[in-house]
């Protein structure tokens, strides 16, 4: 309880962000006073399970009409705007007044400064470096963009705003693990691009939601290009701001990140992350905590709550425990061994850049918000090894053996 002061500080800066009696924060009202509360049809803000208040049904009783809340999600799909032929604009995605939209797309002059040359550590330096007044709701959706800035710069340091230069670019690749609702808004990622200059990032999506859409793709959608080994969403960010790309692609191949993926043996992510990730509460992480643990590959999540973050640290030192028998027997030796089972760190920390505002969770008070808290599981800091060799079981073998963990409950852990 000791950070409520700071979550209720971060959405009280905000002109909308309202706090109810119960600690909440009501996002919904927000979004309906900005006209963005609705499934399909509302651009970045599309959600499933939200409401459109101006969907009419007659009452079954009196035959008259009347603004009821209708299931406007039933047979919504993450991302569905990518099974049509061109990506949001920064005015169809956003649908809201110009001075309250952080363009992509820029007017001569308008473009923010040069990132090494700012502060940005938190939303109110984000919404200056941006020039964007604080009556803006874009934080709403931006946390995850920036949550994703803040852990490959803050949480694991693989990169940062003032690591390169004209001279000297960075290519950086980025696994994002369990996209969902993030398919509705990923030409927002590109704030990366603007946010580290001189940097050129490849992003890949992994997730059942991901695999869901690709599968559905038709000719000449957005995301048919996933099936080409295409990005599915470009970005540049102007010469001023250092000329920085992104590239997105999902991967719909399979429904998790799992080793045994060619895709995955031949191209080793720089970083991985899972924004609002759940560790202990879904099995397929188990094949992301060992391998990143055996091959050093940096690896950070966020969780809603501080509390479930401190169980998953105490968690992970079980999962490779229970892993071991089966890795020793195998022969596993050398420098993996050391990696997997050597002591770690899993450093814990508030983030800036989470989403406004407690979560409507009933009886729930602890501090409870969307991409709330960060937690390093693999960084650069805690590498005593970076680049391990093969002296122990090749990475296929690996994979079949950590297949063997597949049934083991991480929600009954001793």
């Amino acid at each position: 309880m000791e950070k409520v002061p700071q979550v209720q500080a971060l959405l009280k800066q905000f002109p909308w962000g309202r706090i109810e009696t119960d600690g909440t924060f009501a996002e919904p009202l927000v979004r309906a006073y900005y006209n963005v509360l609705g499934a399909e049809g509302f651009g970045y803000w599309s959600i499933p399970g939200g409401s459109n208040a101006h969907l009419q049904q007659p009452s079954n009783t009196s035959g008259s009409s009347r603004v009821l809340r209708v299931d406007d999600a039933k047979g919504f799909e993450h991302g569905y705007m990518l099974l049509q032929n061109q990506v949001l604009t920064d005015e169809t995605g956003w649908k809201l007044e110009k001075r309250l939209i952080p363009r992509l797309v820029f007017e001569l002059g308008t473009e923010p400064e040069l990132a090494s040359k700012a502060d940005i550590v938190d939303w109110d330096s984000w919404y200056k470096w941006r020039n964007l007044p604080k009556e803006s709701p874009a934080a709403l959706l931006l946390h995850y963009p920036l949550t994703v800035y803040q852990l490959l710069v803050n949480v694991l340091h693989v990169t940062g705003p003032k690591r390169n230069s004209a001279t000297s670019r960075q290519a950086l690749h980025v696994h994002y693990i369990g996209a969902e609702v993030e398919l509705n808004m990923l030409p927002l990622f590109s704030e990366l691009a603007l946010l580290l200059p001189y940097t050129d990032i490849k992003m890949t999506l992994f997730g059942v939601a991901v695999h869901s859409l690709v599968n559905k793709a038709k000719k000449n959608s957005v995301a048919m290009k996933a099936k080409q080994n295409e990005p599915v969403y470009a970005y540049t960010s102007p010469a001023s701001c250092g000329a920085s790309t992104l590239s997105i692609f999902l991967h719909g191949d399979h429904e998790i990140w799992d080793p045994r993926l060619p895709f995955l043996l031949g191209s080793k992510p720089d970083a991985i992350v899972g924004p609002n990730a759940g560790l202990t509460s879904y099995p397929a992480w188990q094949f992301v905590i060992l391998c990143c643990h055996t091959d050093n590959t940096p690896f950070a999540v966020t969780e809603y709550a501080e509390q479930s973050a401190e169980l998953q640290r105490v968690a992970l030192p079980q999962i490779i425990a229970h892993a071991l028998p089966h890795l020793h027997s195998a022969g596993m030796n050398g420098l993996e061994l050391h990696n997997l089972t050597r002591p770690r760190e899993y450093p814990i920390a508030f983030n800036p850049f989470q989403r406004p505002g407690q979560r409507n969770l009933g009886s729930v008070r602890l501090p409870n918000i969307p991409n709330g808290f960060t937690m390093r599981v693999v960084g650069n800091d805690d590498q005593e090894i970076i680049h391990p060799v093969s002296t122990g079981v090749p990475a296929s073998d690996l994979s079949e053996l950590l297949q063997m963990t597949e049934q083991f409950s991480l929600n009954r852990l001793d």
